[in-house]
């Protein structure tokens, strides 16, 4: 068998453009479980398998960023899932699907009529037996009928709990009947006549394309009663359910509630008031500063990805896509992010029709050898004139770390290009020794990485295709290298003698490292440099100001003996906590703070102990790029008894507010979860700068006071608890990065 594992993406989280791919499985022909949560991703996958090979088709398993990103509770025993394989005679023998490979007419025509006659037919019989798509609350007085897969599903379920509907016999009672898809393509129409039976109205509710609305209005179209369908669009053509983004709790409450209210009796008597759900928000002044994510300290995207204001400059995938959130001044004129794989196609096209002859592409050494070096190839074969700035950092950083499929040496990619038709190469490197100049071709020029702009302006110049090939470490390798003992770590500190600094930026201007940080001292707005993130890249040198120092540290070593170490004081009794101040048998907590600093690590913790508590757990994870430095935040919904609904907040469903950063909690998005009867704000008074402050050191950020007057608008400002987390940690154990632990 085949399992094909989408990946979908409905609020482009982690994708540049927001995506659905039931679509395209349809046109495919090809079967789709769709799971709503962990359980159902874990069962499905079983099942996935199963389907493939009793029917002989690619089984397509729907993965939403909700359940690819989420955490939960799960039940593993081997038996929890036991797949029932249809049987089908065929000349008095039962089906054995055989992959076959002789794609030739006519035998194509021979197995196109097995695939429609058998294989097809075979894969729904399989959704059925095994009750993949079922009837989860259901009576003899229904009227209603909401039909949903997926982790729409659980989403709906959350909104209808919102609405007054908690248990599913208060469902029955108001004549509400609902339908769970797991298995939404190829749905057996049976089944769907079966739920809308005695039905006056079906609400189908799902993201982007109305695939789902279609098969279910198909399928009723020939029942004698038939019920009216609604979905993307009501019975008058107007706009119901959104199309666009991710349908989550939020936006499902008033669409569902204007259905509802429109039924009298049951229905109507049960359904709470809109308003008492969905409160209307108080309007906040605008953060002066928000978080982004930005890159590392010490990154080589930090110099790689700087040029003038006027260069047209091509985006793609990887950590160099961030300079689209970054100011053209220092970046360049971003012309399109394209897919991987295309990285200045896109000026295949353009460049006929412009007056600009010239784009640089941006692209990473992962890119390149995955399917970057095609559009190499495509730009050479085109004849355009185009730089390509790659970068060859050793890693594919963006997604953890990996090493890259196909890495070649630096030298034997210099080659490689040449032979493609590239017209100049030149090296920057931040060790120019690294690798033997005999290594490399004839023709190749090795430079210092201070002579990026000279390479770049001396490349534009050059017709044809260029590459610009700046060769350094990724500072986040390097420093989980120097964390585990496989690289050095230098016996040096880069400090500023803050009573010299004139807090003039030129230090940040030159470096672009988040390490490099402004400061207000009794001297007035000067610089730091903060040494438990520096990952001594040294950029921040290049101003050349007199108020930098370097000091030299003593080497720690290697033996764990702490004989010779101060005794530490015993820590004071801790009291056993008092009555819970919150719902202690359903809560959700909402964890906000800085990518890079164990945000999901936290969050993991949280919901090991409740497990391990008995407790039931789910959570979401919303990271995406924001991994990089940006606004992290994780939901994490505890409950004694059942299973969570929805795996994250609604709005105003935030018990406990944990802000790990108080600038990323004090957001409108995540005050949004908070509500002034219901949540308790314990967080970080510690002030972490933001990459656009680095740049601009006169941009200040909110004040602590500022961000704790914002947050108790909308929370029980009388219980909530602020302290300075990582100041705590520092003075504890030296080091700032377990604030976060400390924290919770």
């Amino acid at each position: 068998g085949v399992v094909a594992v989408v990946g979908d993406d409905p609020a482009a989280k982690s994708s540049t453009l927001p995506s659905s791919s039931d679509a395209t499985m349809v046109d495919l022909h090809m079967p789709v479980l769709f799971p709503g949560d962990v359980q159902e991703a874990l069962e499905l996958g079983r099942h996935a398998v199963g389907l493939s090979r009793s029917c002989g088709l690619w089984a397509g398993v729907k993965l939403v960023t909700q359940v690819a990103d989420g955490t939960g509770t799960v039940a593993v025993h081997p038996d929890l899932v036991r797949p029932i394989a249809p049987v089908v005679e065929v000349d008095g023998h039962p089906f054995q699907p055989h992959p076959d490979g002789r794609l030739i007419t006519p035998h194509t025509i021979d197995m196109e009529r097995e695939f429609q006659e058998l294989r097809l037919p075979l894969a729904r019989r399989y959704g059925v037996e095994n009750r993949l798509n079922r009837v989860v609350v259901r009576s003899a007085d229904d009227r209603i009928g909401i039909v949903a897969g997926g982790h729409t599903f659980h989403e709906t379920r959350e909104a209808l709990r919102l609405l007054g509907f908690s248990t599913d016999d208060e469902l029955r009672a108001a004549g509400i009947r609902l339908f769970q898809l797991l298995m939404p393509v190829p749905l057996d129409p049976a089944q769907v006549r079966d739920f809308g039976d005695g039905l006056d109205e079906v609400i189908v509710i799902e993201e982007k394309n109305p695939t789902l609305e279609h098969l279910v209005r198909s399928a009723l179209y020939d029942s004698p009663q038939r019920p009216v369908v609604v979905g993307r669009r009501n019975e008058q053509d107007r706009l119901l359910v959104e199309g666009h983004g991710s349908l989550e709790v939020d936006r499902l409450l008033a669409p569902l509630h204007r259905r509802l209210a429109r039924h009298p009796g049951m229905v109507a008597t049960r359904l709470r008031p809109l308003d008492d759900v969905v409160r209307p928000e108080r309007p906040r002044i605008p953060l002066t500063v928000n978080r982004a994510p930005y890159f590392c300290s010490g990154c080589p995207h930090n110099r790689s990805t700087r040029t003038s204001a006027d260069t047209l400059v091509g985006g793609g995938i990887g950590c160099h896509a961030m300079v689209a959130m970054m100011d053209p001044e220092r970046v360049g004129h971003l012309v399109g992010l394209t897919c991987m794989g295309s990285e200045g196609a896109q000026w295949i096209g353009i460049q006929p029709f412009v007056e600009r002859a010239h784009l640089v592409q941006n692209l990473g050494d992962g890119t390149d050898f995955h399917s970057g070096s095609l559009a190499v190839r495509a730009a050479v074969a085109a004849g355009v004139d185009i730089t390509y700035k790659l970068l060859d950092n050793g890693t594919v950083a963006m997604t953890g770390g990996q090493d890259p499929q196909g890495r070649m040496a630096v030298p034997d990619l210099t080659r490689a290009l040449l032979l493609e038709g590239v017209t100049r190469v030149i090296v920057t490197t931040d060790d120019v020794d690294r690798h033997p100049r005999g290594d490399f071709p004839v023709g190749v020029d090795v430079w210092d990485r201070s002579r990026l702009a000279e390479a770049e302006e001396v490349l534009a110049a050059t017709p044809g295709v260029t590459v610009l090939l700046h060769d350094q470490a990724c500072a986040a390798e390097n420093r989980r290298g120097r964390a585990r003992g496989t690289i050095p770590t230098p016996g040096f500190r880069v400090v500023i003698n803050e009573r010299v600094c004139e807090g003039c930026g030129d230090c940040g201007d030159k470096s672009n490292c988040l390490s490099v940080q402004p400061i207000d001292t009794p001297y007035g707005r000067k610089t730091r440099i903060h040494q438990g993130s520096c990952n001594f890249d040294l950029s921040c040198l290049d101003g050349d100001c007199p108020s930098f120092a370097t000091v030299t540290v003593p080497e720690r070593p290697p033996s764990r003996d702490r004989a010779g170490e101060p005794v530490r004081p015993a820590p004071p009794a801790v009291g056993e906590p008092g009555e819970p101040i919150v719902d202690p048998d359903a809560f959700t907590v909402r964890l906000a703070g800085i990518g890079g600093t164990g945000v999901v690590t936290v969050s993991q913790i949280l919901g090991t102990a409740a497990m391990l508590a008995g407790r039931q757990v789910r959570g979401l994870d919303q990271t995406g790029l924001s991994q990089k430095a940006g606004p992290v935040v994780s939901d994490v919904c505890i409950a004694t008894a059942d299973t969570p609904v929805s795996n994250h907040a609604a709005t105003g469903g935030v018990d406990c507010l944990l802000g790990f950063d108080l600038l990323v909690a004090a957001s409108d998005a995540n005050l949004a979860g908070a509500r002034p009867d219901r949540t308790v704000v314990i967080a970080s008074t510690d002030a972490v700068p933001t990459g656009q402050m680095v740049t601009h050191p006169d941009l200040a950020a909110p004040t602590a006071a500022a961000l704790i007057e914002r947050v108790a608008g909308t929370s029980r400002s009388g219980d909530n608890r602020f302290l300075d987390a990582a100041g705590l940690a520092d003075a504890l154990i030296g080091s700032p990065t377990t604030a976060n632990v400390l924290l919770l």
